[in-house]
C-alpha cells in the first residue's frame, strides 16, 4: 500500500528508505569521528603515521596496544566497528529500498 505522505510527495516506502539512508550516513559519520579521535590520541603519544596513508584497521589495533600504558578505555575502538557495520547495513538497505 503506497499512500502518499501529505505535503512531502513521498510514499511511505520512500520515506522509510530515506530514514535508513540518513541513519546509515549518521552512523558512518560517527565511525569517522571516533576513528579520527583514536588517531589524535595516538598522534599525541608519538605515533607518526600520516592520516592519509594508513589502513582503517591499523589505528584501532595500535590504540588497543597502547591504551594499557596510558590508562585509556578500550570502548571507542570496539564501538567504532559497530558503527561501521550497522551504518553500512542501513545505508545499503536504504539505497535498495529507493
Amino acid at each position: 500500500m503506497d499512500l502518499e505522505i501529505l505535503g512531502t510527495g513521498l510514499t511511505r516506502i520512500q520515506h522509510g528508505a530515506i530514514f535508513y539512508l540518513y541513519s546509515g550516513m549518521a552512523l558512518l559519520a560517527c565511525f569517522a569521528i571516533i576513528h579520527y579521535y583514536l588517531y589524535l590520541r595516538l598522534r599525541d603519544t608519538g605515533y607518526n603515521k600520516n592520516i592519509f596513508n594508513f589502513l582503517l584497521v591499523e589505528v584501532p589495533v595500535d590504540y588497543l596496544r597502547v591504551r594499557v600504558k596510558y590508562g585509556w578505555s578500550p570502548w571507542p575502538a570496539y564501538l567504532m566497528w559497530h558503527f561501521l557495520l550497522i551504518g553500512l547495513a542501513l545505508l545499503v538497505t536504504g539505497v535498495f529500498k529507493l
